[in-house]
């Protein structure tokens, strides 16, 4: 085995809507309450799970794979009062390679598929709430940029991808990362794009029907990565959006790895740039520019893969989207040109009670997928 392959660590964190299961009715602060949900979460066996590494947030009560995700009202000295839930997410603990974090963030999320169901919910994969749209709370952050990324992530779901490096390989990543990811992940992040509603519609900018809100609003505000020293260096990229499979994260890893890995991918762009052309993305979707730069990370992914000991098929997910014009925001429009109901696309977007990364059915919901 590649010894810097037995020691790379991989996480994974994903938001979940909830709707209600019998009218696919999307849920939010007002429907939900967050002592309720915290006992819902809290029941659910995570013995078999390891929490090492994991914080307790704010407001939460012990360190567990699942989190009350929402938006926090503070007293006048920012400390921690009240959460207003959105959602729920699911957390995986540091894996030592990529299919055991998918699997495992697939067993979690399967377990509190199962929790919900007994309120007569279903989690939803969505990236924007498709009936909210601009939230709004007292201030929270002192910061205003912070506070603006606060009231903007109330209304948005996404997944983090998390790459830990063995010491040798992270003191190669150049300094210019930042710059680097700016240039390389948003073409890969528009390939993600799955949050084309919003106020029960499709959304628009100027008349212009688009593909990605939450892409859109939060490029104003935040960044598509942070560097994590704590417990252990580890590198978030934020910028995907909610997959339909669980084996676009898998592809997800890969692209990540190969822009902190390969140093041929030596293009930058500054922050500004890296805003400007996200939100162009989130409107008008992939152009060839943006497609030969996907193509570019693709490639690499599968070098750096290859060399690593991974199995790069799943690119393909992400070289098919390309070729095809696509993303997950199509089938998704798709479905609401046809029948007229955002309640039919959420009905698409439900996850199952239980499933494998193929879409078979699994035997119960507890059971773990194999290694």
């Amino acid at each position: 085995m590649n010894d810097n392959k037995s020691r790379l660590g991989f996480g994974l964190e994903a938001e979940y809507l909830l709707v209600d299961t019998q009218t696919c009715q999307p849920l939010f602060c007002e429907d939900l309450d967050t002592d309720d949900l915290l006992n819902l979460v809290e029941q659910i066996p995570v013995s078999d799970i390891s929490i090492d590494g994991f914080n307790i947030k704010p407001l939460h009560r012990k360190a567990i794979p699942y989190l009350i995700e929402g938006y926090t009202l503070t007293d006048e000295n920012m400390k921690p009062l009240q959460l207003l839930p959105k959602g729920i997410e699911v957390r995986t603990p540091i894996a030592s390679s990529i299919e055991e974090a998918t699997e495992t963030l697939q067993i979690l999320t399967n377990r509190l598929s199962e929790a919900v169901c007994a309120r007569n919910w279903s989690l939803c994969t969505i990236s924007h709430h498709p009936i909210k749209a601009d939230f709004f709370a007292k201030r929270n952050y002192r910061r205003d940029d912070y506070w603006q990324w606060a009231l903007t992530a109330t209304t948005t779901y996404g997944p983090d991808i998390n790459i830990s490096l063995p010491a040798e390989l992270a003191s190669a990543v150049t300094g210019a990362l930042e710059a680097r990811i700016n240039y390389y992940l948003p073409p890969l992040v528009a390939l993600s794009f799955a949050s084309p509603f919003e106020r029960g519609k499709r959304w628009e900018v100027d008349g212009k029907p688009g593909l990605s809100v939450r892409t859109y609003k939060r490029s104003l505000y935040a960044p598509l990565f942070y560097v994590h020293t704590e417990p252990q260096l580890r590198f978030e990229f934020k910028g995907f959006e909610m997959p339909l499979e669980y084996g676009d994260y898998e592809a997800f890893f890969l692209v990540c790895l190969a822009i902190l890995l390969d140093q041929n991918l030596a293009e930058t762009a500054s922050n500004p740039d890296r805003i400007a052309r996200l939100r162009e993305l989130a409107v008008h979707g992939l152009d060839h520019d943006a497609a030969a730069i996907a193509r570019q990370v693709i490639s690499s992914a599968h070098k750096i893969g290859t060399r690593y000991g991974f199995n790069t098929k799943p690119l393909s997910r992400l070289e098919n989207r390309i070729e095809a014009s696509s993303c997950p925001a199509d089938r998704m429009i798709a479905t609401f040109e046809e029948t007229g109901s955002m309640q039919a696309v959420l009905q698409q977007l439900k996850v199952p009670a239980a499933i494998n990364l193929t879409g078979e059915p699994l035997a119960h919901t507890m059971q773990t997928t194999s290694r």
